[in-house]
This record gives C-alpha cells, sequence and structure tokens, in this order.
C-alpha cells in the first residue's frame, strides 16, 4: 500500500516536472543566457577578423622588408606622386612612364596592354592604314616625300604604288591635290574615310608619274613577293593572301634566275617562302637572288622554317641553324624545321644575298647558316655601300623574349641571349663587312625603277 502511494507519487512528481520544465523550456528561455551566446558569437567573429587582418598586414609588411631597399625607394616616390602631384595623375600612364624608362638596350621595351596587342597585331601581319613607310628627301632645299616601304598587300600595294616611288601630290580627287612633306600626308590618311588620291613615280619631277586610288583600311600584311625574267607574283587578297601573278618582271635576271625578296620573318613568311620557292621550281629556275634588305629579323620560329629549305651541305633532319647563349652559360639551339634544300636546287645552283645597313637579326642568322652550309661564299652577299663608303649589315647578334603580364594583358620583352651562328661566330656590334669577304655596292638606301644592288648581283 505504501509502495503503491510512493509509486504514484513519484509518477505525479515526473509529470509535473516534465510539464514544467519540457515545453516552458523552449518558448522561455532566460534572457542572459542567450545574450551571452550572442556576445561570444561576436567575439569569435571579431577574433577571426582581426587575426587575419593582422595576418594580411604582417605578409604585406613582411614583403615590404623583404624587397630592396631602391624597390622600397621607388614604391615610394610612386606614393609621393600620386597623393601630392599638383593635378591629377593618371595612374596607367604614370606607371607606363616608369616602365618605359627601362631601357637596358635598344630592343627591352615594355608594352601597356594597348601597345602590347598592337605589337601582336603587327608581328602577325594585321595592321591599319595604307602600308607605307615614307622619308622626306631633300634636294636644292625642297623636301619631297619618297616611299621607303611599301608593305606587300597593303592598299597601296595593291593599288600599284612602289618602293621608290616619289609622292608628288594627294587630296581627295585629281583636281584638288596637294603637296606637303612626310607629316602632312600621314596627318591627310589619318583623317580619311572613303576613298581619295596620290600622285606618284619614280622620277623626281613627275615625268612618269600617274594616279593611284587609295582607300585606309585593315589589311593582311604579305611578307615575301617572287619575280623573275617573265613574271611576277604577290600575295594579295582582302583576307588571307593568295599568291598572285602581277606581271613586273625583270628580264636582265636571265632564265635560270629567280629573285625572291623576304621583308620579315613574322606572320605567314615561312608559308610564303616555301610557295614562292615551289614556284621557282615550277617555273624552272635554278639560280637564287635572295633580297634580305631593310629586313629587320622577326620570330627565331620563322627563320628556322625557312631555314629548312636553304642549307646546302647540312646533314640530319634538323640541322642547327643558331645557338643562343644564356646569362647562366645555358645554350639553346635553333635546329632547322627539316633539311629539303636539294628539293629546289641542284649541286650546280648558285645562291646570292642582297643585304643593306638595315638587314639585322634574323636575317643575320640566315646569312650565317648559309655560309656554314655551304649555300653561299662570303663573296656572294652583297652590301650596300653608303655615302661615307660604309658597308655592312646592322650587326645584332642578341635575341629578345617577350614575357606576357596575364593580370593586365601588358608585357616586357627583354633582351636574354646572345646569338651564335652555327660554327660559333658572333657578328653582335659588328655586322657582316667586306673585309669578310662581301661585296659592297655603291648605291641609294632608297632604290626605284634603277637597283644597282641587284643589277651587281645578277648571275
Amino acid at each position: 500500500m505504501e509502495e503503491d502511494q510512493e509509486k504514484k507519487a513519484e509518477e505525479f512528481f515526473e509529470e509535473a516536472s516534465e510539464g514544467q520544465t519540457g515545453e516552458r523550456a523552449e518558448e522561455e528561455t532566460p534572457q542572459p543566457r542567450k545574450q551571452k551566446r550572442q556576445l561570444r558569437c561576436f567575439v569569435a567573429v571579431m577574433l577571426a577578423l582581426f587575426i587575419a587582418a593582422a595576418g594580411f598586414v604582417g605578409g604585406w609588411f613582411g614583403y615590404y622588408l623583404s624587397i630592396d631597399e631602391k624597390e622600397r625607394e621607388l614604391m615610394w616616390a610612386l606614393d609621393i606622386v600620386k597623393d601630392h602631384y599638383y593635378r591629377p595623375v593618371d595612374e596607367d600612364e604614370l606607371y607606363d612612364s616608369v616602365y618605359g624608362g627601362l631601357r637596358l638596350d635598344s630592343y627591352t621595351r615594355f608594352f601597356p596592354p594597348v601597345d602590347y596587342s598592337d605589337y601582336q597585331a603587327g608581328n602577325a601581319g594585321q595592321n591599319v592604314g595604307v602600308g607605307v613607310s615614307l622619308t622626306d628627301e631633300r634636294k636644292d632645299g625642297v623636301s619631297i616625300p619618297r616611299f621607303f616601304i611599301v608593305y606587300e598587300n597593303s592598299p597601296a600595294c595593291r593599288a600599284g604604288i612602289r618602293k621608290g616611288m616619289y609622292l608628288l601630290g594627294f587630296g581627295k580627287s585629281e583636281d584638288s591635290l596637294q603637296t606637303g612633306v612626310n607629316s602632312d600626308f600621314t596627318k591627310f590618311v589619318s583623317e580619311q574615310e572613303g576613298e581619295f588620291v596620290a600622285r606618284c613615280g619614280y622620277a623626281r619631277d613627275g615625268s612618269d608619274a600617274a594616279i593611284f586610288t587609295l582607300t585606309r583600311g585593315n589589311y593582311q600584311a604579305g611578307y615575301v613577293h617572287y619575280r623573275d625574267s617573265e613574271t611576277s607574283f604577290r600575295f594579295l587578297g582582302e583576307k588571307k593572301p593568295q599568291l598572285t601573278e602581277t606581271n613586273e618582271p625583270l628580264p636582265a635576271l636571265g632564265d635560270k634566275t629567280a629573285y625572291i625578296r623576304l621583308d620579315e620573318f613574322n606572320g605567314n613568311a615561312a608559308d610564303e617562302f616555301e610557295e614562292c620557292l615551289s614556284k621557282m621550281k615550277e617555273r624552272g629556275r635554278v639560280n637564287l637572288i635572295l633580297d634580305l634588305r631593310t629586313n629587320g629579323g622577326g620570330s627565331m620560329k620563322v627563320l628556322t622554317e625557312i631555314a629548312a629549305h636553304l642549307l646546302r651541305n647540312a646533314t640530319g633532319r634538323s640541322p642547327v641553324v643558331a645557338r643562343a647563349v644564356y646569362r647562366d652559360g645555358s645554350s639553346e639551339e635553333f635546329d632547322a624545321d627539316g633539311n629539303d634544300f636539294a628539293e629546289y636546287f641542284s649541286a650546280e645552283s648558285r645562291v646570292r644575298v642582297l643585304a643593306d645597313e638595315s638587314t639585322a637579326s634574323a636575317s643575320e642568322c640566315l646569312i650565317g647558316a648559309m655560309v656554314d652550309y655551304g649555300t653561299l661564299e662570303l663573296s656572294d652577299i652583297y652590301l650596300r655601300e653608303d655615302e661615307r663608303g660604309v658597308a655592312k649589315t646592322y650587326g645584332k647578334g642578341i635575341m629578345q623574349t617577350t614575357y606576357p603580364y596575364p593580370l593586365t594583358g601588358a608585357a616586357m620583352k627583354l633582351t636574354t641571349a646572345e646569338i651564335f651562328w652555327p660554327n660559333g661566330k658572333s657578328i653582335h656590334g659588328v655586322g657582316v663587312l667586306p673585309t669578310d669577304g662581301a661585296i659592297p655596292v655603291a648605291a641609294d638606301r632608297i632604290w626605284g625603277a634603277d637597283d644597282p644592288m641587284l643589277a651587281a648581283a645578277i648571275f
């Protein structure tokens, strides 16, 4: 009896306890406990943020203290300029001016994003304009622009304008021609949206001048053209240039010789050169005059592709074209992309090269490889002799490497190696000279209808 009562009492007490501690525990948590829990969460979050900030600041100061004193000095100076210059400073222009001062040599260069994009497009042959480079030729106190370069497949080239012609007038129409120096023409062209005309000819007095119609626009540059005694071919076309007959022969060449001009080692130059060699073979020409005048070089890859066709006594599938030696003494060999000289030439074939003071870099590498592999003798190289009696190639025996900065699209082109011919010779700062055995020819830098250097090299 007592046990039953005690049991009932215990059951009642337990039920009462559940009623008080179950439902009310969820609905009425005491307020001080809630505030303490929120405070702990807030403290934890703030502590985490403080640790992160301390880590960032500590890391930054650690980095700042780890860099060279001169670098810290430069960072300080830039901050002073940005904060205190008397006019607002464009930070992009500020940094571009600083990077532009990184001129360790004539070839090292910093490219801001827009400039680097234009540089890449130019190397690929993508250009805008009419495609000419002019120089003001002064005589008897009068300056007249003369075409120094007319880029292959440019609007000017397709119109018929050629290197060496004088620019005797330009305007919206033949009835409104004006004259002026190079800069006047450049400004005029930049303002044109439609067709305009230029009066040009090889004779300074205009006795052979003609009117050429031009339109400024985008064009894919060509780099190679072919001529022989009967006809000529250029790479022309609005999109991808195609080898097109242009009927500008060089009758003095004779029926066994072809002339190929190579302007740059960029873009599609390797494919174009191979097509011209195939045209030479198809037309039964076995001798070659290779014109490298004003060719300032370009890509080593394009060089190795072109060299594959021009190494007479090379053995193996990939003969060495050039060797780069880096600061740490390590070296890299640039091998020809093949070895098919016999595909286009016979054992009796002869090759000669035209070069001048602007023949540089990859052009000089190609000359060196052809000499070292017996394609030509040094006496097969014809050099322009200037008004001072100096005859030489440029003498650029160093290589640049371009390092893009992906975060902004900028890039740094830096001289990274010295270049040697296959036999170990360096022509840097010297060039190819008459004392080596090359033949000097007195000639103007700009040739036109008459070309004394070409005339001297004809077999």
